[in-house]
């Protein structure tokens, strides 16, 4: 069994008039099964409602499921017991870090986390100066989180849940409020904790250049998976992703439409470098 398994997994929105009556029911995720491997970096992608959000939440155990189960690290989300195990394998990274960030001090912020878990302040202190490094923020450990860029705040949320070990960092759109810069910033940090640290990583996302990197991704509509292949086999479809409402990469779309009009290009093609290659530029 992998760090994340899911089987028939399904969740229902219920709405409630004032009385408490249901007055509907919204199948966010429906009968979602999959399999995700120790070490993997996946990415699940989709429009708005197609259920990837409800479906990271899952992962965490923030959401149960209605029905069908979720396994994270083989324990299922269910059963109380194993709650704050869970929460300790699978930290979870939202897409406003101003929600997350607590301390009044970079440092003070990401030791938070380890503090709670009563790791003793020796080892906190390491593990605090670590999670730095590792997203490239240690320069800033003295600063305020309010004199921070939104991408160098959404690294230090990162370093927090980095810091408390886990096994898995589930990332919820985590660069949908930054600029450019700030998300390459992000992205540069996820991939680095995933190939040095060998942390799995899960990004929900709706860039595309956000992922192109991955092992394997996961498109979704209407709550159920309708793709998953890897970033080439997926791009590779770009009328199908035209279908789900989804966008793909600058470089792909050209690629996609040079094709079309006679030129002779390989399926997929992800950056600008493979595009020069292939016209043998």
């Amino acid at each position: 069994m992998g760090i994340i398994k899911t089987e028939d997994l399904t969740f229902e929105y219920i709405r409630r008039d004032e009385e408490g009556n249901v007055e509907g029911i919204t199948t966010a995720v429906d009968a979602v099964s999959l399999d995700i491997k120790q070490g993997q970096f996946i990415a699940i992608l989709g429009h708005n409602g197609s259920g990837k959000s409800t479906l990271a939440k899952h992962m965490n155990a923030i959401l149960y499921p209605t029905e069908g189960t979720i396994w994270v690290d083989g324990m299922d989300t269910t059963e109380e017991k194993s709650l704050w195990d869970i929460r300790q394998t699978a930290g979870m990274v939202f897409q406003n870090p101003d929600n997350q960030i607590i301390g009044q001090v970079v440092e003070e912020d990401v030791g938070f986390g380890p503090e709670n878990m009563g790791v003793p302040t020796k080892e906190i202190w390491e593990r605090v100066e670590e999670s730095l490094r590792a997203v490239g923020m240690y320069e800033f450990r003295k600063y305020s989180p309010n004199k921070l860029s939104g991408g160098q705040k959404q690294r230090v949320s990162i370093a927090g849940v980095l810091a408390m070990h886990p096994k898995c960092i589930v990332l919820d759109e985590p660069t949908a409020m930054l600029d450019p810069n700030g998300r390459k910033e992000v992205i540069r940090a996820i991939r680095g904790l995933n190939q040095v640290e060998g942390v799995t990583v899960i990004l929900i996302t709706h860039y595309m250049e956000e992922i192109i990197h991955a092992d394997k991704v996961f498109v979704m509509d209407n709550g159920k998976i309708a793709m998953e292949g890897t970033p080439r086999e997926i791009f590779s479809q770009v009328e199908r992703l035209k279908e789900l409402r989804l966008d793909v990469p600058q470089v792909t779309l050209l690629a996609h439409e040079l094709k079309k009009r006679g030129v002779r290009l390989p399926n997929g093609i992800l950056t600008t470098e493979e595009l020069v290659a292939a016209l043998g530029l």
